[in-house]
């Protein structure tokens, strides 16, 4: 704005209102003259009222101008066309000043569209919440990682597990903790990060929480797979002397004229060599077990349709279903959902799981394995083999994946360690929720 030229336009007005203003008087008290004096005096009229406009108009274009400030709304254009050049300037000058206020307010705008879309998108669960415990934001990781579509307070996590709660609110600003959580029946690793900060005078807490468990799960698959291999070195070398060396002796003693030892002391001798054979070639068969699974098997990727497959295990495990008296509930949408798999490890593994669910039924009355295979997305496929058994109790399930673990009296434990090892090298995971005298659901994903 010419501020200049709007203190010569005032003064020019003012001057001419008081040399009219002087003329009407002289002309009023010196004269006689009728029509000089209306003249005069419509002049005037005129002159006031231009001041008039003039000084309101630019005070409404100011006006309107900070209140489009204020709302933010920068969409009005100041026109100065036809109202002279001062006039043209001030609009100039506030058309300039909104366009640079748009500019910022789409700047603006672009970077809440950015935070929000990365909000939306990342993988690490948010969480923001007031003083008072007021949730101000949580993102779409976070609600299916807590498996609650909405949270007005942070107290709501309490119901969903405990320690998780009161680590979020006890935490020290800055500070990391691993904390194990259970949700909806399933026991998951979380790395709990919080940080305290100040906006406009409110505190905030921010609560970063990442699922952990897959790394962890990997990390601990590879440390049983050392562990393995450095004891199944050491005990082969122990075992197979002692079973060499056992078959010789009882060869020895079968050949040799034992008539002279009493009778009682040959079939001791003969007994004993014979159990020491046995119970070495059942430890070196045992161990052989376990080698075989320390090492990493060479997957041999094909096509693999998981219906065909389930339909055919089904039908071959029928027999056992049959015997234990239970009864199988398929829910399969598809005629045909392929993945890239290895079809004999695959199949290891369905069968695994199958025969656990069997195991787990047996002697009960009205069971019942459901067996449902669905499309979770464009890339996956989700599979549940689910039975109405005892279930298990938070302690199993947290071992259960866990190599050598086992609740059976003939098991080795290392079946669903296998299943979970298999999963990996295809890029998909096992899980499992279960709950005492309320079944057992194993979730697979490919």
């Amino acid at each position: 704005m010419n501020l200049k030229n709007f203190r010569l336009n005032i003064i020019i007005r003012v001057l001419l209102i008081m040399v009219l203003s002087l003329v009407l008087a002289f002309v009023l008290i010196k004269t006689e003259w009728l029509f000089t004096p209306i003249v005069i005096g419509i002049l005037l009229i005129s002159v006031a009222t231009s001041l008039t406009w003039y000084v309101e108009k630019t005070n409404s274009d100011l006006t309107q101008f900070l209140l489009s400030i204020k709302q933010g709304s920068f969409t009005n254009i100041f026109k100065g066309t036809g109202k002279g050049s001062n006039q043209a300037q001030l609009s100039q000058a506030f058309n300039a000043v909104i366009e640079e206020f748009q500019k910022i307010s789409i700047e603006k705008e672009s970077q809440y569209q950015y935070l929000r879309t990365l909000n939306e998108n990342i993988g690490i669960s948010i969480i923001s919440y007031t003083g008072d415990g007021e949730i101000e934001l949580i993102n779409p990781a976070a609600k299916n990682l807590l498996k609650k579509p909405y949270l007005k307070n942070i107290k709501d996590i309490e119901a969903i597990d405990p320690a998780l709660h009161k680590a979020i609110v006890t935490l020290h600003s800055g500070e990391r903790q691993v904390i194990k959580a259970y949700i909806k029946d399933e026991i998951i690793q979380l790395s709990l990060h919080v940080k305290d900060f100040i906006l406009q005078n409110k505190s905030f807490r921010l609560v970063l929480l990442q699922n952990i468990h897959i790394e962890l799960e990997q990390k601990e698959v590879e440390a049983w797979q050392k562990l393995i291999s450095v004891l199944t070195h050491e005990i082969m070398n122990s075992v197979t002397p002692i079973v060499s060396l056992s078959s010789a002796i009882n060869q020895m003693l079968h050949n040799e004229d034992l008539s002279k030892l009493p009778a009682d002391d040959q079939e001791d001798i003969i007994t004993s060599l014979q159990t020491i054979e046995n119970r070495s070639k059942g430890l070196l068969k045992f161990v052989n077990a376990y080698k075989d699974f320390s090492k990493t098997p060479e997957l041999k990727i094909t096509d693999v349709n998981i219906v065909s497959m389930i339909e055919r295990l089904t039908s071959l495990l029928k027999p056992d279903l049959e015997k234990s008296n239970i009864r199988l509930v398929m829910d399969i949408k598809a005629r045909e959902l392929k993945v890239k798999a290895d079809h004999e490890l695959l199949e290891q593994v369905l069968i695994n799981l199958i025969k656990n669910a069997i195991e787990a039924l047996d002697g009960a009355e009205n069971g019942e394995i459901s067996i449902a295979v669905r499309r979770a997305g464009a890339r996956k496929i989700a599979m549940t083999i689910e039975d109405n058994g005892p279930g298990m109790s938070k302690e199993t399930i947290d071992r259960i994946f866990t190599p050598f673990y086992t609740t059976k009296k003939k098991g080795t434990g290392i079946g669903l360690s296998f299943a979970r090892q298999i999963m990996k090298l295809h890029n998909g995971s096992v899980t499992v929720q279960s709950e005492l005298k309320k079944g057992t659901v194993f979730h697979l994903e490919f």
